[in-house]
């Protein structure tokens, strides 16, 4: 399945609180590239639902008014979340 793909129109998992925009016309899968090497994306199941204003955030495109242990521990919620959700509807199968 194409997990990009499958992220177009969805809610936000990351829903940071003010800042997202819960508007799923701006939904992607967004990228977590914390620890990961330059501009290389990791892979698309090491990745959330989020709309443009939380994908500006994680991307750093924008302020972060949280320390990074505050966000990452917010990214690791969504993407609990996330996982679940492929879980259950078979989509990763483990």
């Amino acid at each position: 399945m194409n997990l990009r793909k499958h992220a177009e129109a969805r809610d936000c998992k990351l829903r940071l609180p003010e800042v997202c925009n819960r508007d799923s016309a701006t939904v992607v899968l967004c990228h977590i590239k914390r620890g990961w090497c330059g501009s290389i994306k990791p892979p698309d199941v090491i990745a959330v639902w989020g709309c443009s204003a939380c994908h500006d955030v994680i991307d750093r495109r924008a302020a972060n008014p949280w320390t990074e242990e505050e966000l990452d521990s917010m990214i690791l919620r969504a993407l609990c979340e996330q996982l679940a959700y492929y879980t259950s509807e078979r989509i990763l199968k483990w």
